[in-house]
């Protein structure tokens, strides 16, 4: 059975480390797929292990199993535009959602997803719950979303996501 794990960025890249996973060897491991999303903004905090923001992406080059996406944690899109800096963000769109779509497809056969955003609660709890119905769904792939139980998805990329879901659209 396929294994999503979702997870914060401290215990992401606790995790990259404590498995030994760098730039130069990710594209080694055919059986892990990872969805990295950051903020659009880089964090102030002063420990990198809990920043997330565009430059603290573990991952800095473009790899086959590796997707990394910035886009903020935006719930409600109508109220958020009526906020005065609603311009410095990025909002999950269409686009996105179809990058993740396709980067699933070419990695379906990957035993062990990690998908991880900053607390991993609201964007990395969406994008897990779509993968494992869109595995089962589209690939016929039973998943299992491992450690997302504190998951409460972000319902704004979920609905983005499911509409893809419904279209059966990659």
């Amino acid at each position: 059975m396929t294994e999503i794990h979702t997870l914060s960025a401290a215990d992401f890249k606790r995790t990259m480390q404590n498995n030994d996973l760098y730039d130069s060897n990710i594209e080694m491991r055919t059986d892990l797929a990872v969805i990295s999303i950051g903020n659009s903004f880089d964090d102030d905090l002063a420990d990198d292990i809990f920043a997330n923001g565009p430059s603290s992406h573990w991952f800095k080059h473009r790899h086959r199993n590796v997707l990394n996406l910035d886009f903020d944690d935006i719930a409600a899109p109508d109220e958020w535009k009526n906020l005065s800096k609603c311009d410095q963000y990025i909002l999950f769109d269409d686009d996105m959602a179809r990058q993740i779509a396709e980067f699933v497809g070419e990695n379906r056969d990957a035993s062990v997803w990690i998908v991880h955003c900053s607390a991993g609660v609201s964007r990395s709890g969406a994008v897990s719950k779509w993968l494992k119905d869109w595995l089962q769904v589209r690939y016929g792939i039973d998943a299992n979303n491992v450690d997302g139980r504190y998951a409460s998805p972000n319902p704004y990329v979920l609905m983005i996501l499911d509409r893809l879901l419904s279209r059966g659209l990659a």
